[in-house]
């Protein structure tokens, strides 16, 4: 069974990873979030799609049993190629794209989100750029585009969550509502927006995309060679093993 719902009614589609407790990504998850979203590109029946998550967390990072695929650095350049795949997947979509974040996005969550187009958030929903806490370096250019960077770098070194609150004061999210009604809210908004043409929204979609170009191919490019180099440290082993024995690291700053 995949770890994704797919629905469409009255042209808007609905997107849901279900991955009980926590929706968190594995190789699986990634192929089938691309997979899933490739088809979408093929469908006319689809003007607006919404992305959002099944329980109370919109989408935690990686399972911590793939963490050993982040070890060496032929494992890392072949899953840093499945998860780059996946995330410019839904950010190049040619349809809108709106993030129901129904909870906290985490890691490859906080990067989905940020590869939505337009987003709407749970009250206290928290954001969390949270790869210096697991050793990788990754999804700042992600993450990017939901905040400033003066707060992007807070994130980045610190590892520590913001709320949707201080993000939709940022101008990152466009509503932040009840968790009970994210999902309502979205189809709303989405409703709004296909009541364009849809051709409209597929020309401007593409649009913003091509004059609003953030690199992201090349940033992501950009933290497989940090997170390459970051493997020749006892630093990088002691942060994804004291993050899955639940337990403080302890360092040598070498």
């Amino acid at each position: 069974m995949g770890a994704l719902t797919v629905t469409v009614e009255n042209k808007i589609c609905v997107v849901t990873i279900d991955r009980p407790p926590a929706n968190a990504t594995n190789r699986a998850a990634y192929e089938e979030i691309r997979d899933v979203f490739y088809a979408i590109d093929r469908r006319n029946d689809v003007k607006v799609v919404i992305l959002t998550g099944a329980g109370k967390i919109f989408m935690a990072g990686n399972e911590l049993g793939e963490f050993d695929e982040f070890q060496t650095p032929a494992k890392c350049t072949a899953y840093y190629d499945v998860i780059r795949n996946a995330y410019l997947a839904v950010k190049n979509c040619r349809y809108p794209v709106i993030g129901a974040v129904n909870g906290a996005a985490a890691g490859a969550g906080l990067a989905f989100a940020g590869c939505c187009d337009v987003l709407i958030a749970a009250e206290h929903a928290k954001f969390i750029l949270s790869e210096i806490k697991v050793g990788i370096i990754g999804a700042d250019g992600f993450a990017s585009l939901l905040v400033p960077e003066k707060v992007l770098r807070y994130m980045a070194f610190s590892g520590n969550p913001v709320t949707a609150e201080q993000i939709a004061a940022w101008g990152g999210i466009w509503k932040v509502v009840p968790r009970e009604v994210v999902l309502e809210e979205a189809k709303k908004l989405a409703a709004e927006f296909s009541e364009n043409a849809r051709r409209a929204l597929m020309f401007w979609k593409k649009s913003l995309n091509e004059n609003y170009d953030h690199r992201l191919a090349e940033k992501f490019n950009g933290n497989l060679q940090a997170t390459i180099a970051y493997q020749d440290y006892h630093d990088f082993r002691e942060a994804s093993a004291a993050f899955g024995e639940k337990r403080p690291p302890q360092y040598d700053d070498k």
